[in-house]
């Protein structure tokens, strides 16, 4: 079963590669993540291996395959309206995409993990380098050589921990239990280099130039995807050597390097946004300051919190991403000068561009205020100074933007006609569906559910000791 789920995606992604007609692609990828939903589900294999699914993994992985579900199906009617004919470059790139990160998901080796961490940077670039051209091909560059340098060190932080186990294996469960007769200095070092590593692809100050850049660029389903999905994967691996570093009772030095690392993106994240004229590469700066906020959640011990808090993160930012590239097709322009009087010109467009940015600015009822106030009150009082002005800054950052677009008079570009066309009923629809669900979780946040899945981390049974942060 878990094979079958790791091979899925790769069944749209060679039909994209001889199918050319919108639908029957967007059809194919939705029905393919809509079945690796299901398979998810039923999957369980609890013998030895290297792919299983444990809670931590299943969590991500429906995420992704819900989000992917739904940016398919948006993508067909985003890419009619723009009169993008190589849209089969978008389905069969990102279905690639999706099996490196069913392969994240399922691994549970930790070379494996690293192997498909890569993978989907390389898959993911296709996504970045969609149309071609100058620009396209500089953020690309660019992210290949920051993320490929970033897990090149991260390789060098599995290297060390291979060593450090005696050479004995890769096994998550049981380099746990290994794990605890390490040297504690040469782990720590160890640890160094897989949090610079994979903290370059979660987009942490500051490792982040190519975050902006590759979120811009692309066209606006990938950076949905890029955002809501991309980002999770390389915190998933440093949530699973942080809880290694808890086995061997290190954990206060990792907390000290995850909630430094967090409180500075979250700052620098908040500085960044109020230099942005680019709405695109304010959401990425957007990204930046949230991926840094779990990171933080993760370095106080909750790992709970932090997971929460990527949920809320991933459904919201695929919104507004998907929000964005209504703009695009509106206004032609992703300049925020270019853009303004949505509620006027697209009125749904504007409600879903209001309170997907809302959201992101930590208002409530949405989730992200619920988490960023849990770990505002599990913050010492120096921390906790730092993340309020990192919270005030943000907040603002992303405030005047949104009033000059929703509300400010601008001049309105070309291409408003397309919100009248039948077929472009999902560009309106799938965001709102994720603003809807994100707001429903906001009200009622799956507190218990998320820390029953985060058990694995916490406190896995290894020979019959409960181990714990």
């Amino acid at each position: 079963m878990l094979y079958l789920l790791l091979f899925l995606p790769l069944l749209p992604a060679f039909y994209a590669l001889r199918e050319r007609e919108i639908g029957r692609l967007a059809g194919s990828t939705a029905a393919g993540a809509a079945l690796s939903l299901g398979l998810t589900l039923l999957a369980h294999d609890p013998l030895a291996g290297p792919l299983r699914l444990d809670g931590v993994g299943l969590f991500y992985l429906l995420l992704t395959d819900c989000l992917f579900a739904l940016v398919a199906l948006y993508a067909r009617a985003y890419f009619q309206a723009a009169q993008d004919g190589e849209a089969w470059r978008f389905y069969a790139a990102g279905n690639l995409f999706l099996f490196a990160m069913h392969g994240a998901y399922l691994a549970h080796n930790l070379g494996l993990l690293w192997i498909f961490v890569e993978g989907s940077t390389l898959a993911s670039a296709l996504l970045v380098y969609h149309r071609g051209g100058a620009r396209a091909l500089e953020a690309t560059w660019k992210y290949l050589m920051l993320g490929s340098v970033g897990i090149a060190l991260g390789l060098i932080g599995v290297i060390l921990v291979y060593a450090l186990l005696g050479g004995a294996t890769l096994d998550w469960q049981e380099a746990r239990e290994l794990v605890r007769k390490a040297e504690p200095a040469q782990l720590k070092l160890a640890f160094a280099f897989l949090l610079v590593g994979f903290g370059t692809k979660v987009g942490l100050f500051p490792l982040h130039p190519w975050l902006p850049d590759a979120h811009s660029e692309a066209p606006s389903p990938a950076s949905a995807l890029l955002s809501g999905t991309l980002l999770n994967v390389a915190f998933y691996a440093l949530l699973r050597y942080t809880a290694l570093l808890g086995s061997a009772g290190l954990f206060d030095f990792a907390a000290g390097l995850l909630q430094g690392f967090g409180l500075f993106s979250l700052l620098a994240a908040a500085l960044f946004l109020f230099a942005q004229r680019d709405y695109k590469r304010l959401l990425a700066y957007s990204s930046m300051e949230h991926m840094g906020l779990a990171v933080y959640g993760l370095g106080l011990g909750v790992p709970w919190l932090a997971m929460l808090h990527t949920l809320f993160h991933s459904l919201i930012k695929t919104a507004a991403f998907l929000s964005a590239g209504n703009l695009l097709l509106a206004y032609q322009s992703k300049l925020i000068a270019r853009v303004g009087a949505v509620y006027r010109a697209w009125p749904a467009t504007a409600g879903l561009l209001v309170l997907s940015w809302l959201s992101l600015a930590g208002l409530p009822p949405f989730g992200l205020f619920y988490t960023e106030f849990q770990a505002l009150f599990r913050s010492s009082p120096l921390p906790m100074g730092l993340y309020l002005l990192g919270l005030v800054g943000a907040f603002a950052g992303l405030l005047w933007p949104l009033s000059r677009m929703a509300f400010g008079e601008g001049s309105a570009g070309a291409g408003l006609e397309v919100r009248f066309l039948p077929r472009t009923r999902a560009l309106v629809v799938v965001p709102a569906v994720l603003v809807a669900l994100a707001l429903i979780l906001g009200l009622f946040p799956p507190t218990g559910v998320v820390e029953r899945l985060a058990e694995t981390l916490l406190s896995p049974l290894i020979g019959g000791e409960v181990l714990s942060w």
